[in-house]
């Protein structure tokens, strides 16, 4: 008897695509259960967006489970909400992960326990149909992920690995927060947005004349998401250092990380906060790219 299950995991947010990515993903595949991750932090600006996935998870009969994590206490919310969430699912069941609007952190360690259980995944990221100016500012202190921090290698320098987005500040935040001996930022290559040269031409003048930053391309739309010109860039210092690594471009970038860490797990994952969202960031939703991680 097969008692298989077929799981959507998303992640609540104000932007539009989350409930329209809600939508379209229940309209074109038939799901058992949909699991909606929400951080406390934004429960008030989340809750129209929940309200209508669950009005639709009705009209489809779906189970619907909404889980409240906690922005500043990952280690509760790895304890009393993912880990008893986790531990529900099957190696058999089949699980697809909506990543549109999931914080990193959260991704990394969603991948984490998917995998733990030995769930086949898949992934899903929307495009919105336009963006804003700023996704967020103001960025709060970079912390380690729960699980996924790597291991630290007593007398061996520091490796840090950024895949940059718009924000210079962050970049520079994540720099001399970790006073690496030597950083590699992967620059998004090519992108929908008109926008992406101007930004990324920006990251290039902040860090020119800075022989402690190697810059090189990646294309984080691609079906690897950048994952081996990443690696080929650490193959000179995976041995040599304390690597150290975060996403703060295209969100797809993290599943090319989270495939590194999983090669290698002395790799550590990083994540930066931020104190401000801009709520106005994206509008709509476009095209959805899937993809599957390696089992």
């Amino acid at each position: 008897m097969n008692d298989s299950a077929k799981v959507f995991i998303t992640c609540a947010s104000w932007e539009d695509r989350f409930a329209l990515g809600c939508k379209r993903s229940l309209k074109e595949f038939k799901f058992d259960r949909v699991i909606v991750f929400y951080l406390d932090a934004f429960a008030d600006w989340t809750t129209h967006s929940r309200d209508e996935v669950k009005k639709l998870c009705d009209i489809h009969r779906v189970k619907t489970d909404f889980i409240q994590l906690y922005a500043e206490d990952t280690g509760r919310s790895w304890t009393t909400q993912l880990l008893p969430t986790f531990a529900e699912l099957k190696a058999s069941d089949e699980v697809m992960v909506d990543i549109s609007t999931m914080p990193r952190e959260t991704i990394w360690q969603t991948f984490w326990f998917l995998r733990l259980q030995s769930c086949v995944v898949k992934y899903v990221y929307n495009r919105p149909s336009s963006y804003g100016e700023w996704l967020s500012r103001d960025p709060d202190k970079p912390r380690l992920v729960f699980k996924l921090s790597g291991i630290s290698r007593f007398g061996f320098r520091t490796a840090l690995v950024v895949l940059a987005g718009y924000d210079v500040d962050r970049v520079r935040h994540l720099v001399e927060t970790f006073e690496p001996e030597i950083t590699y930022l992967g620059l998004q290559k090519d992108s929908v947005d008109p926008e992406n040269a101007r930004r990324m031409q920006e990251q290039i003048d902040e860090f020119e004349g800075d022989n402690t930053v190697k810059q090189f391309w990646i294309d984080a739309y691609a079906p690897l998401h950048g994952y081996e010109e990443i690696r080929k860039e650490l193959s000179d210092v995976q041995n040599t250092h304390n690597v150290i690594m975060a996403s703060m471009g295209p969100k797809l970038s993290a599943v090319s990380l989270f495939s590194l860490h999983s090669d290698n797990d002395s790799f550590g994952l990083a994540y930066l906060p931020a104190r401000e969202f801009n709520r106005d960031y994206s509008k709509g939703i476009g095209e959805s790219i899937f993809g599957s991680l390696p089992e």
